[in-house]
């Protein structure tokens, strides 16, 4: 019997290419470039067109929630044609929606727009298509595959926006947008239709027409805790700054405390993928989730030190890293491979409705309170709630599809 190590190490060597096509899909994804940007343009827009901070990452809010509404429908157009022609076609129309940001009048409405096509055709992009194709190539080195092709949307959160200052110092930020939306064209779509493939043909005949069970509570189990945990990272890593100043940080030591959400967001994806591949996966998504607990806790409490700023944004950058990991492996475990899609549709869309809600929650409770303290104790408590709602999962089923990719 082959040792799962070994064959773990077997499955990376036998699908290296797949897992590079897929890492670069995710870098250059909805939930990269779009996402780690935006900041970045905040005060070019402004000083264009005078909108305002929350004006302009309002554009973020309205990608989630039509991220959310979208991701069934893609799932089933996934299960219909392929995750391939998915993959390829969404990223070329995201790309192409992301240069027409650079077209803007000064009409909000028009950037709005703007960011609902973006997230209408990049919604194909997300892990709904990259992580079933990895989830059918490997088993016993699903969770460490899973944590190595998100590492593309961690070298883009380090590099994207230092690359996109610079475009716009070059440039401007009209065509910095058009460079960017040029990105997942040029490098993403090349390495897909090289490398990226579905599953075997049997195996996709069986997926069409399987819908997800959404009788099973497992399902509704994961997605209710991956609703708060979205939430929670989402309305936390936008606010840190602020939070840290608002406690005597100076601005200059809470943006480099800040910059250590990056840098466990990269390890929090490699060893939580790690990790579930060896020990029970919920127990060790419940350690991860706990961990911002933990630092909304410290925070909440007040004494805010510089080391403690750093701290507290490294317990964050580890959720945030682990969640992408965690969502599509669960799936995988406790509903059938043949269900696969919709299933992560169904859980991602209440991911990503807890992403939208998130940011403006936490600032609703500044806005009200004149302090973070009540919101990051909220945080913390659900934090803790939706650990304890992934350790009521219990063990994984057996699945026969499963079985037989074991054999």
């Amino acid at each position: 019997m082959v040792a799962p190590a070994d064959q773990a190490w077997s499955e990376l060597r036998r699908n290296w290419r797949l897992l590079a096509a897929c890492t670069v899909g995710f870098g250059m994804s909805l939930s990269g470039i779009p996402f780690y940007t935006l900041g970045v343009f905040v005060d070019p827009l402004h000083a264009a067109f005078g909108w305002s901070v929350g004006e302009v990452q309002l554009g973020l809010t309205i990608s989630y929630l039509t991220t959310m509404a979208v991701l069934p429908g893609v799932g089933w157009l996934a299960d219909r044609i392929g995750v391939r022609a998915v993959a390829l076609g969404s990223l070329v129309l995201l790309g192409v929606a992301f240069m027409c940001l650079g077209l803007q009048g000064g009409q909000l409405w028009g950037f709005y727009l703007n960011w609902f096509f973006i997230s209408l055709f990049g919604t194909g992009t997300l892990a709904i298509t990259w992580s079933r194709a990895l989830t059918h190539a490997f088993v016993a080195g699903r969770g460490l595959a899973l944590g190595l092709s998100l590492l593309g949307t961690g070298v883009i959160g380090i590099v994207g926006p230092q690359i996109t200052r610079e475009l716009i110092d070059a440039v401007g930020w009209r065509w910095a947008y058009v460079c960017l939306g040029a990105a997942p064209i040029v490098i993403a779509v090349p390495t897909t239709w090289l490398f990226f493939r579905d599953e075997t043909p049997d195996h996709h005949r069986a997926a069409a027409g399987l819908p997800a069970r959404l009788a099973d509570p497992r399902l509704w189990l994961i997605g209710g805790a991956f609703l708060v945990i979205a939430g929670g990272v989402a309305g936390v890593i936008p606010n840190l700054i602020k939070v840290f100043t608002s406690h005597g940080v100076s601005r200059a030591d809470a943006v480099l405390a800040t910059s250590w959400v990056g840098v466990f967001v990269v390890i929090g994806r490699v060893s939580c993928g790690a990790l579930i591949d060896r020990f029970w996966a919920p127990a060790v998504a419940a350690i991860f989730v706990l961990a911002p607990a933990a630092a909304c806790a410290v925070l909440a409490h007040g004494g805010v030190l510089p080391g403690t700023a750093a701290l507290a944004s490294a317990l964050v950058g580890l959720a945030a890293g682990a969640e992408f990991d965690l969502l599509p492996f669960l799936i995988s475990r406790y509903m059938p491979l043949e269900r696969f899609t919709r299933s992560l549709a169904v859980a991602s869309a209440c991911f990503y409705l807890g992403a939208g809600l998130g940011g403006p929650a936490l600032a609703w409770f500044y806005d009200r309170q004149g302090s973070y303290s009540v919101g990051l104790w909220t945080a913390a408590g659900l934090f803790a709630a939706a650990a304890a709602t992934l350790l009521c999962l219990g063990p994984y089923p057996a699945f026969r599809s499963e079985s037989r990719q074991e054999l």
